[in-house]
């Protein structure tokens, strides 16, 4: 018997519980068993015949971690959701060399293609960015299911409301001629949830969304500020600059830069940025320090727009993070100025990347 058997068998066993998946971004250094042993409250951490699936047991319960994808890892568990994202965000604050998937909007609105919508939840935070001057919404949170789950996203994206339509969850049903139906759950933080008969499906809605996130982050890395050589052969020969800033476009105007950017860089979750602003009319310039992976990256910020400059090497779940976060505490409708990030935003088949 397999690894991978035994653990779909464990997860079959509690019928009374569903499945749950949680997909964590990861920066081993080094062995990334390491990184596992590192975390608090391990009971045991034990390797299987499947070089990347770890079996982790703590005091609240048991994860399988899936590295088969080096960056993006699968927590596979039958806990209770709130005691496993409990004890995995505990795991996520403490360290630098971990984060949560921060899937946009549009990811979550349309996760498998012709999957029939069974409840949505949209939830806006807006009270800290806008300071109530807000013409539509400063908070706003809603669910739906069944045909509400449809009539609610209709509603959402009427002329007037979508910069406060940010999607927060949705569950839907999936089909598959080969490997059944199942009932799938996803948050904006990468957390999944199954019921039905076929872990196999479930994991290919996993891979599904984390492939169309990973698009997103890879493309961002790829838009970084480098320098290349012009002469790899001649050191002599100087260099050229490569990349750019990354563009943020806004559908509404920010309201006070000044509270605006105290409160994005002020180190605290969700957007884990630290940096001092220098605001000059309607326009502010900062240095910051990104808290997930320690590195420098740069702003510029008007009233309908932002610049990010992300230095080579930088990690693009930094944009990801940000903008979803962004768009669930400021503007659910803003967009990137480049057309390939934005199909990636909009989770486009236009989008694509040099993976």
């Amino acid at each position: 018997m397999t690894a991978r058997t035994q653990m779909a068998e464990f997860l079959a066993m509690n019928a009374s519980s569903p499945t749950k998946t949680f997909v964590l971004e990861a920066h081993p250094k080094g062995e990334p068993a390491a990184l596992l042993a590192g975390f608090s409250d391990v009971e045991s951490l034990a390797r299987t015949d499947d070089a990347y699936l770890f079996k982790l047991s703590t005091a609240e319960g048991v994860f399988w971690v899936d590295q088969l994808d080096d960056r993006f890892w699968s927590f596979h568990t039958d806990m209770p959701t709130d005691a496993a994202g409990s004890y995995l965000n505990k795991q996520v604050s403490n360290r630098r060399d971990l984060d949560w998937l921060w899937l946009p909007s549009e990811h979550l609105r349309d996760p498998w293609p012709g999957a029939q919508r069974r409840k949505t939840r949209t939830k806006f935070e807006g009270t800290k960015l806008l300071g109530g001057t807000s013409s539509e919404f400063d908070d706003l949170k809603l669910q739906a299911s069944g045909r509400g789950a449809v009539l609610l996203d209709r509603f959402l994206h009427e002329e007037g409301l979508r910069a406060s339509a940010a999607y927060d969850a949705v569950e839907v049903v999936v089909e598959d001629e080969m490997f059944g139906v199942i009932r799938e759950g996803v948050n904006r933080r990468g957390r999944f949830a199954v019921s039905g008969d076929s872990l196999e499906l479930h994991f290919q809605f996993v891979q599904n969304i984390v492939d169309r996130y990973r698009n997103l982050v890879t493309l961002a890395e790829q838009k970084s500020i480098g320098w290349s050589r012009i002469n790899e052969d001649d050191p002599d020969a100087g260099a050229r600059l490569t990349g750019g800033p990354i563009s943020i476009r806004f559908s509404r105007s920010i309201p006070d830069l000044e509270v605006f950017v105290d409160e994005l860089f002020s180190s605290r979750d969700p957007f884990r940025l630290w940096g001092i602003a220098k605001v000059t009319g309607n326009e502010a310039e900062v240095e910051a320090v990104d808290l997930h992976v320690g590195e420098q990256l740069s702003f510029d910020i008007g009233e309908q727009w932002m610049r990010v400059y992300l230095r080579n090497g930088g990690c693009g779940n930094t944009i990801a993070r940000l903008v979803s976060n962004l768009q669930h505490r400021f503007d659910a409708a803003l967009s990137f100025t480049d057309p390939e990030l934005q199909a990636a935003l909009q989770a486009s088949p236009l989008a694509s990347s040099s993976l």
